[in-house]
C-alpha cells in the first residue's frame, strides 16, 4: 500500500507542478545535448526532473528513493549492472517473444512462454497479460494505440528513455561522473534515432513498453497524459527541438 501511495503523490504532484520545468541556474547546453536529452522526457516529467540539464534538480533522498524502490539500486555496482541491462537487453528482450504470442489463446501462450523462459517464465507470463489486456483497452486508443502498427515497432523506447533518467539520476548521487553520463545519454540517442522517425514514434513505443511492464492503469494513463502534452505545451523540448539531426 505504501509504493501505491506514492506513486499517487508523485503523480499529483506531476500535474499542479509546471511543466517541463527548466534549471534556471544551470549553463546553458546546445540543442544537440537537449535533444539526447529529450529521449528520456517522458519519464523525466514524470519524476518532475529538469528538462534542460543533466542534473535532474531532485534532492538527494528523492533520488535514492526512486534508485532503491523503483531499481533495487543502492551502490554503485548495483547502478552499472542496470545500465548494462538496459543497454544490452531490457524489457525487449522479454516483448521480442511475447509478441509473436500475443494472439494464441492464454492457455498456449503460457506453455509457450515457460519453454521459452524457464525460470523467468512467471514474469514473462505476467508481462504478457499485461500487454493483452493494454491491447484490449487501448487498442483503438487515437493517440498512442497498442494495435499491429504500432506493437510491431517494438518498445525499445521504453529501455532507451529510463537509461536516459538512470544516467542523470547516476550522475546526481555521484555514481558516475559527467563524461560516462552524457555518453551513456548519446548513445541512447543514436539508438533511438536508428529505431524511430519522431518523437510520437518514440512516446508511443515508450508507452506500449509501460504497458507491458505493468498494465492499464491510472499510472499508464498519466504517462499518455504527460505524452500528450509533450506534443503541446509551447516549453517542451518536443515542440521546439526537432528529433533527428538532419
Amino acid at each position: 500500500m505504501a509504493g501505491f501511495y506514492l506513486t499517487i503523490k508523485q503523480i499529483i504532484r506531476a500535474f499542479i507542478r509546471k511543466d517541463f520545468s527548466k534549471n534556471r541556474s544551470a549553463p546553458s547546453i546546445s540543442e544537440s545535448r537537449q535533444r539526447i536529452l529529450a529521449i528520456g522526457l517522458i519519464n523525466s516529467e514524470q519524476i518532475t526532473a529538469y528538462t534542460n540539464s543533466l542534473t535532474t534538480g531532485l534532492s538527494k533522498d528523492r533520488i535514492l528513493q526512486i534508485l532503491t524502490e523503483a531499481w533495487d539500486i543502492n551502490d554503485r555496482e548495483k547502478a552499472l549492472n542496470i545500465v548494462e541491462w538496459l543497454q544490452k537487453e531490457g524489457h525487449r528482450g522479454y516483448y521480442s517473444k511475447i509478441y509473436p504470442l500475443i494472439e494464441k489463446s492464454k492457455d498456449v501462450r503460457n506453455e509457450q512462454l515457460r519453454i521459452l523462459f524457464e525460470e523467468n517464465a512467471e514474469e514473462a507470463i505476467l508481462f504478457a497479460n499485461n500487454l493483452a489486456e493494454c491491447i484490449s483497452e487501448l487498442g483503438n486508443d487515437d493517440f498512442a494505440a497498442f494495435n499491429d502498427n504500432n506493437l510491431k515497432k517494438g518498445i525499445y523506447a521504453w529501455d532507451l528513455g529510463r537509461l536516459v533518467v538512470i544516467a542523470r539520476l547516476l550522475f546526481d548521487i555521484g555514481y558516475i561522473n559527467e563524461k560516462t553520463a552524457w555518453s551513456i545519454i548519446d548513445e541512447a540517442y543514436k539508438a533511438a534515432a536508428k529505431e524511430y522517425t519522431s518523437w510520437k514514434e518514440l512516446a508511443v513505443a515508450y508507452l506500449i513498453g509501460r504497458g507491458m511492464w505493468n498494465g492499464e492503469n491510472i499510472v499508464l494513463n498519466g504517462l499518455y497524459v504527460i505524452a500528450k502534452n509533450a506534443f503541446k505545451n509551447a516549453g517542451s523540448p518536443w515542440k521546439y527541438i526537432s528529433f533527428s539531426t538532419e
